[in-house]
């Protein structure tokens, strides 16, 4: 099983963090554009199949040439998980990822709730911010089980999902408006406002770490420390960091 959640999570700013959207062109190492659409991931083979519709030509690319951003793009495409041959154990390198995976977004999305309900709830306690947090999250998170187990056995689709998100969106506040004992608009505002800040503040902090550490070092963390746990490049292909 792989750690699907958690790196959508985290790569959600990463896209934010880039000036282009999440659906820009697949680059290689050099820059250059990859022509067409990716349609296969080969697991085995670690590489990515495009097709280019214009030509009708596919191309086979080994996940190692692919620039940052497009491999940063292929972790969290259905391609991928979708080559995932779902093995049973997880090897340390997988366990050690999954405490950051978890850890760096929810203290991004906390961050963003604090500042959220100071600015809106006028609430400064962390004690009551956190409370707050993680028990909006525990609703979040029952509904999202609940509607999603409801997608599979209807099998209602993205209807299902979206009215799960707005019932989910809209009970939420009446727990936070409980726990900060204020209106139900404002509570409403802390949770909607500390989504969209929490990912700005992920995507800050991943800017910010990548422009002090270096294109090649920040490469070379990505390959070892995620691409290469998860099976997204091959063993012993990390790129060796530079020397200080």
């Amino acid at each position: 099983m792989r750690l699907k959640i958690p790196l959508l999570v985290l790569l959600c700013g990463v896209h934010l963090a880039d000036a282009v959207p999440a659906a820009a062109a697949w680059t290689f190492r050099s820059g250059e554009t990859l022509p067409g659409d990716p349609i296969a991931f080969d697991f085995d083979r670690k590489t990515l199949t495009f097709h280019d519709p214009l030509s009708d030509r596919e191309t086979i690319v080994p996940t190692l040439r692919l620039s940052l951003r497009s491999r940063q793009q292929l972790l969290v495409s259905p391609l991928f998980h979708r080559g995932d041959r779902d093995d049973a154990l997880w090897t340390p390198e997988k366990r050690r990822l999954l405490i950051p995976a978890l850890g760096i977004p929810a203290a991004a999305l906390f961050i963003a709730f604090w500042g959220a309900s100071i600015f809106i709830a006028g609430r400064f306690n962390p004690l009551l911010a956190f409370i707050g947090f993680t028990g909006s999250w525990v609703v979040l998170l029952i509904f999202a089980v609940c509607y999603a187990f409801l997608e599979m056995r209807l099998d209602g689709g993205s209807r299902i999902l979206l009215l799960g998100a707005v019932v989910a969106l809209g009970v939420t506040p009446l727990y936070l408006s409980a726990v900060y004992n204020c209106t139900y608009l404002r509570a409403q505002a802390v949770l909607l406002s500390h989504l969209v800040a929490g990912v700005v503040v992920l995507a800050l902090g991943l800017t910010a770490t990548g422009l002090i550490a270096g294109r090649e070092k920040t490469e070379a963390w990505w390959d070892r420390t995620v691409f290469e746990p998860v099976g997204l490049i091959a063993p012993g292909q990390a790129t060796t960091p530079p020397a200080p």
